[in-house]
């Protein structure tokens, strides 16, 4: 398996840019602003651990890393119009709330299929199916060891790891529920993490030297992406040994 699919559908999801950023050079990956941790998907065998400030994301993320598959199995598929089952535990409403339409900020309660001229499933598409489901009871095991964390990100102890930082963009991310960053603050703890830094935004920030990366196709607009990447080769002989 190259890399997993994503566990569930997230509004700035790195799902397609994740294989064009840099590789990660050490063994353990940190992503502050977890979301739907599309970047630790694709390097899913390493150490890898999600803080997210969102408790539903947490809640999430906890759930699939300990559910069983056949727990994932038996959830309840929804018709166009029908609202999740109120005897559902609230990580399973979660999961699917997050499926019922596409790249949302926070899970919803309706399913809300949109149907295609061209006749592609609910599973194509990208909306809660049989073929979702089954996908992520199938991905269960590759995420077993992964930890995840409720937490700021300045409450984070500075490791040597591969950060992987997008957070809500400076311009455009006042969609999120938890979008009021001091960019400023921000800056300066990105900067002083130990190892591999990867940020995240697109090219109306100027809280760091970002530098222009691609161009991306949203829902409404497009979008320019730009990064920020430094690396700090400390210790990492010692850590591959």
């Amino acid at each position: 398996m190259k890399r997993l699919k994503p566990f569930f559908s997230y509004f700035g999801s790195k799902w397609r840019l994740s294989p064009r950023y840099p590789d990660p050079i050490h063994s353990k990956i940190i992503e502050p602003f977890a979301g739907s941790a599309c970047y630790s998907l694709l390097h899913f065998n390493k150490e890898i651990i999600l803080y997210d400030v969102y408790d539903k994301i947490v809640q999430l993320w906890n759930y699939l890393i300990n559910v069983s598959e056949n727990e994932i199995n038996h959830l309840p598929i929804l018709n166009a119009g029908e609202e999740i089952p109120n005897h559902l535990c609230e990580e399973q409403k979660i999961l699917i709330g997050f499926w019922v339409s596409k790249a949302r900020t926070s899970p919803g309660k309706r399913y809300t299929k949109y149907t295609s001229s061209r006749g592609e499933t609910s599973e194509y598409l990208g909306y809660w199916s049989a073929g979702i489901r089954h996908r992520i009871s199938m991905q269960l095991k590759h995420i077993r060891h992964w930890r995840v964390k409720h937490s700021d990100y300045n409450s984070i102890d500075d490791y040597q790891c591969t950060w992987f930082i997008d957070p809500p963009y400076q311009v455009g991310g006042e969609h999120y529920k938890h979008n009021q960053i001091d960019y400023s603050d921000l800056s300066t703890w990105c900067l002083n993490r130990k190892g591999q830094i990867i940020v995240c935004e697109n090219n109306n920030a100027d809280w760091l030297p970002f530098v222009p990366f691609y161009t991306t196709k949203g829902l409404r607009k497009n979008t320019n992406e730009v990064f920020y990447h430094q690396c700090d080769y400390t210790n990492l002989f010692m850590e591959i040994l």
